[in-house]
């Protein structure tokens, strides 16, 4: 294959991916360009190949599907990688090699271009299937990329790159990597977010199948194609989300003294002891300590009819704050209470309306101070009970999954959250 065309790739993907596919549309323009070593593609869709490298590695369609998704891949794992270096490069591609070559098999003929450009044996040998790792020190890591059973252990994509950073001597050659590895910046958050999409459905489906043998690459996988953010923030937003939710499940902090022979927080009497030149000999440091409301919360179910697909992450939210809730409602036009281990097996009942009326009225009839009301927005309340409310002073945690609105009606009672924030910060 010495020449390809806009049409070449065009009919290739949507053959492959189907015409409704947003990956299959991506490449807007193909070029011939000498100067890029191998190939690379852009936010606008501007495709570069080197003929060279085409001509002489480029054999069939399935090594075309297998540089062309490569390159439309490439983004999305970029902006996984905080700090790019040449190791942790190799340990991205490798892990896209071993996605295409197993989850979109029979469009890259196994990895076929993988299988011609690299070696069977030595760095290069991960960055491919069917390679011989017969007492190679890559020959565990390359069992997680291309399994043949089930692994107990599950690696995720930043222990790949640790590991393999321990691995590869320094002495070790860098093997050519297929593609462009600059930043990947100009590439929106819309676009990644639709990589990100049909790659993770389509790694869900094949899931299905695999018996458990793909739970390292599939985890691999969804941890970057979830987070298109930086390590480092994702890190700072899981821990702001949490805090967030804990300072209102939770509680209260309160202070507790503990004996130590290292100053970590010392009390004023020890600080008065050391600025007079006296050593304490053990300080009495003081320690925060997670106090729980005796209280308890009440939560507020939206069941109007499009709660199922959101539930999963409902429940696992409400689980992991199980101790500190107090009594469970379910709500769309009225409101009747469900026991918790009902709402776990996803039990709902619903008439199918909704109204936040009901939820004020049971809030004040009951004598609750704080509540989490979890809705798709939908709804309104009349002003009388939102005036109850206030001259209550009842603190609300609102929580909207769906296609909801902007929960308005619901904000002056406290903080507006979203699921898909709780789910993908903090429910881990």
């Amino acid at each position: 294959m010495h020449l390809i065309t806009l049409e070449t790739v065009r009919q290739m993907m949507k053959r492959e991916l189907g015409a409704d596919s947003f990956v299959a549309g991506i490449v807007a323009s193909v070029k011939a360009d000498p100067k890029i070593p191998t190939a690379c593609i852009n936010a606008t869709g501007t495709m570069k190949y080197n003929p060279d490298f085409v001509s002489e590695h480029v054999k069939t369609e399935q090594d075309l599907f297998c540089l062309v998704f490569h390159e439309i891949l490439h983004p999305a794992f970029g902006h996984f990688v905080h700090k790019r270096d040449e190791i942790s490069n190799i340990a991205c591609d490798a892990i896209i090699n071993a996605l295409i070559s197993q989850f979109y098999g029979q469009s890259s003929g196994g990895g076929s271009l993988f299988e011609r450009f690299y070696n069977v044996q030595g760095l290069e040998s991960i960055l491919r299937p069917n390679s011989k790792h017969r007492n190679s020190r890559y020959s565990y890591l390359y069992q997680h990329l291309y399994p043949k059973w089930t692994h107990h252990d599950v690696l995720s994509a930043g222990e790949v790159i640790q590991t393999l950073k321990m691995l590869v001597p320094q002495s070790a050659g860098r093997p050519k990597l297929i593609g462009s590895h600059g930043a990947a910046n100009h590439w929106n958050s819309e676009q990644l977010q639709d990589i990100a999409q049909e790659i993770g459905t389509r790694v869900q489906e094949h899931s299905g199948c695999s018996g458990g043998m793909f739970d390292s690459l599939r985890k691999m996988i969804v941890e970057i194609m979830k987070t298109k953010r930086s390590i480092r923030q994702e890190l700072l937003l899981n821990y702001s989300t949490r805090k967030r939710l804990d300072a209102f499940f939770c509680t209260e902090r309160e202070m507790r003294r503990t004996t130590s022979p290292f100053p970590i927080n010392p009390c004023r009497r020890d600080m008065v002891l050391l600025s007079a030149d006296i050593w304490p000999g053990f300080f009495r440091n003081r320690q925060p300590e997670i106090k729980n409301s005796r209280e308890g919360i009440a939560i507020f179910l939206d069941v109007s009819g499009s709660v199922n697909q959101s539930l999963p992450g409902i429940v696992g939210l409400l689980a992991r704050y199980r101790r500190n809730i107090r009594s469970v409602y379910q709500f769309s036009n009225a409101v009747s209470e469900i026991t918790m281990d009902a709402l776990l097996r996803g039990y709902v009942e619903t008439t199918y309306g909704t109204d936040f009326n009901c939820i004020a009225k049971t809030i004040l009839t009951e004598e609750f101070t704080r509540a989490v009301i979890i809705t798709d927005g939908y709804a309104t309340m009349s002003e009388t009970n939102q005036s109850a409310l206030h001259e209550a002073g009842i603190q609300l945690l609102t929580i909207l999954f769906g296609n909801h609105n902007n929960g308005d009606v619901l904000r002056p009672f406290g903080e507006v959250m979203n699921l898909n924030e709780i789910t993908e910060g903090a429910i881990k």
